[in-house]
């Protein structure tokens, strides 16, 4: 009778039970660069977690805030960015230079869905631009 060759368990291997018990990971929060994760949070490139501060902002005051050093980010669906498009971010100096030259207009051109709102997260404020916003060279 051959001799049974038992495998013995390294002791510095992980036990299967063990990846078994484990958490399981929840892909739904995982981040995602530049937009939203399924969970709904919404992400600079970098991947700084941002947290909507005002639902509705004026043009008037987006221009304010981006003349003092918030980013923009933008959607020309309208669908709020958490409905499959990703948004676009501008480099900063862009958006600078749009503010300084005037407002963001309402178009209404493709009859989207359009507002501003704002969002903050670390030490960043980001003007949100969707649906049919135009605002210089900067959106559609």
């Amino acid at each position: 009778m051959p001799k049974s060759r038992k495998r013995k368990l390294n002791r510095d291997s992980t036990d299967v039970t063990e990846l078994l018990d484990a958490a399981p990971v929840d892909r739904r929060a995982a981040v995602r660069l530049g937009t939203f994760n399924l969970n709904g949070d919404f992400f600079t490139p970098e991947g700084v977690l941002l947290r909507r501060a005002k639902a509705e902002v004026t043009p008037s005051k987006a221009t304010s805030l981006v003349l003092l050093g918030a980013r923009v980010a933008f959607e020309g669906c309208g669908c709020g960015g958490g409905g499959g498009c990703t948004p676009s971010w501008p480099d900063r100096s862009d958006a600078a230079k749009a503010a300084a030259a005037g407002k963001p207009q309402f178009t209404g051109k493709y009859g989207s869905p359009t507002w501003i709102d704002v969002w903050n997260g670390g030490d960043q404020t980001v003007v949100f631009l969707h649906g049919d916003v135009r605002w210089g060279t900067l959106t559609g």
